[in-house]
């Protein structure tokens, strides 16, 4: 009985190398080659790096408050998209909600005499990827500077869903939400 059982692990484990072919299909997930017992099967495979093409949109939102650049963001949202954050009027919403929200960022930092602004993308542990869909959570780290060369630091994320339209990524909703309070130094 144990000899048939070696037997019979021994020649599944064979047939498996032998008749499982794997191919690559994107970054996000595996083929399986056809044999007349197997039909393609997709296995998603869990990355913490986001296809470059989500990055793209995302680093050039995030990035384009590091010089208050509105053309950078004037096509990277959808005509119903919303966006979140602490600065006054709060949030923002259609295709130049982008803009908005930039010119209220540069507003606020003219208005606290905060010059200097820069977010860095930190390392993203988090999203979730479909055909048409994305879900991102992007820690950012923010500094700057005060009057009297105080400094100017906050981390927070933003939360962006993205959605694919005509074959590009434009972001629906964009949330931010600072890990704790602004502090200087």
């Amino acid at each position: 009985m144990v000899k048939r059982f070696r037997f019979l692990l021994a020649f599944s484990f064979l047939a498996a190398i032998l008749f499982v072919k794997i191919s690559p299909v994107n970054a996000s997930e595996f083929s399986f080659g056809r044999h007349a017992a197997f039909k393609s099967i997709k296995i998603p495979v869990f990355d913490t790096i986001p296809p470059a093409d989500v990055m793209d949109v995302v680093s050039a939102a995030i990035n384009a408050v590091n010089s208050f650049d509105i053309a950078a963001v004037a096509d990277l949202y959808t005509p119903n998209a919303v966006i979140a954050d602490d600065e006054a009027p709060y949030s923002w919403n259609g295709p130049t909600a982008g803009v908005q929200w930039i010119n209220a960022v540069e507003k606020a930092c003219k208005e606290n005499r905060l010059s200097k602004l820069k977010g860095v993308i930190e390392p993203i542990n988090l999203y979730q990827l479909s055909t048409d869909n994305c879900y991102i959570v992007v820690p950012v780290s923010y500094t700057g500077t005060l009057p009297g060369k105080q400094g100017f630091a906050v981390k927070g994320a933003f939360t962006f869903v993205l959605r694919r339209v005509n074959d590009k990524w434009l972001i629906k909703s964009q949330a931010w939400m600072q890990q704790k309070a602004i502090t200087g130094g």
